[in-house]
């Protein structure tokens, strides 16, 4: 991705100069036309290959080895000019920190530490509501169960009010740790953490984390359950594999699990993904089948193609409400456009 470079290099009344600094403006443009589901309308949509956003970071060097870092980046919506969240500013992910030789601690709004570690064909996107990552965080059928218990981490990616920490590599092993306080004294609340360690060696990444959102809510029964995820790839240079597999604690044995098992391989001037998806229910088990093509017709800008299966049993309420008949399986669509600078 080509970056907008600021260097920014001050010298005091007094002549001292202030450690060198660095800015950068990045981001992505992305819109499409797509058809979600059978009955559905065909409708612009943005950010089914990329987030659009305008993203800010920027380094300090301290000396000795020590950098202070920040992120601020937005996403928006690029077919009708709305921020793409109610959080506004940074909701795309924003946090300062420290890194050097100890490793990193940022603080704010940054990646949660289970999303962070999926691995997936092709991130969130895809036609929507038949996306890997929605999928694996469930629906109201999956991700709640039979207990009402939930581990508040859901399909969400970033993770407000955290602080994180991620070690150096060792041998390829890195272990990153979270910490999110509930911000209530309300009985049953409880501070969202995160525990994870991941491999990355040559071909093959491997990671296992253990995660519990935090909570602020008058409703003890709400009490939070960890999710234990497992995921691992392997790049076999024509082709590459990912697996994820996420377990939800405290959930009926019926619908505590999801998976998603996908492929990414290039093709031409441009990368071809597939990827199955399901998530364990009381009754039918939700399940997707999407694919795709990225056609790179430069090093920032991508053209792209999207289908996807459903069966019955994947959010039939949000289809119902659309127009569609949530009682029968269904095929959606969407090609786009993706510019990055």
């Amino acid at each position: 991705m080509k970056k907008t470079l600021i260097a920014l290099a001050a010298v005091a009344a007094t002549g001292a100069a202030f450690a060198q600094s660095t800015v950068t403006l990045s981001g992505t443009v992305d819109v499409g036309l797509e058809k979600r589901f059978s009955g559905d309308a065909l409708r612009m949509t943005a950010n089914r290959n990329g987030t659009s956003n305008w993203t800010l970071a920027g380094t300090e060097d301290l000396g000795g080895g020590l950098k202070a870092v920040f992120q601020v980046s937005t996403s928006f919506n690029s077919d009708t000019g709305t921020v793409s969240s109610v959080d506004g500013l940074g909701n795309n992910g924003m946090f300062v920190g420290l890194t050097g030789g100890f490793g990193t601690l940022r603080a704010g709004r940054p990646v949660n530490t289970l999303y962070a570690n999926v691995l997936l064909a092709n991130g969130t996107k895809g036609v929507s509501v038949h996306d890997a990552n929605s999928v694996l965080g469930g629906n109201a059928a999956g991700g709640i169960g039979a207990t009402g218990k939930t581990s508040n981490a859901s399909s969400s990616v970033y993770v407000p009010n955290a602080v994180q920490y991620h070690s150096p590599r060792f041998g390829g092993v890195q272990v990153q740790l979270e910490y999110a306080p509930s911000e209530s004294t309300l009985a049953g609340n409880k501070a969202g953490r995160g525990v994870g360690v991941r491999y990355d060696g040559g071909p093959l990444s491997a990671t296992f984390v253990n995660y519990r959102g935090a909570v602020a809510s008058t409703a003890a029964a709400n009490g939070l359950t960890a999710v234990n995820q497992f995921a691992v790839s392997y790049d076999f240079s024509v082709v590459k594999v990912l697996f994820t597999i996420r377990d939800q604690g405290g959930v009926s044995s019926d619908a505590d699990n999801s998976w998603a098992l996908g492929l990414t391989a290039p093709v031409g001037p441009g990368l071809i993904y597939a990827s199955f998806n399901s998530n364990e229910q009381v009754g039918d088990d939700g399940r997707t089948i999407i694919a795709g093509y990225k056609y790179f017709l430069s090093k920032r800008t991508q053209a792209y193609v999207n289908v996807a299966r459903r069966n019955a049993a994947w959010v039939p309420a949000t289809v119902t409400a659309a127009g569609g008949n949530g009682a029968k399986s269904s095929t959606g669509f969407g090609f786009g456009l993706q510019h990055n600078f």
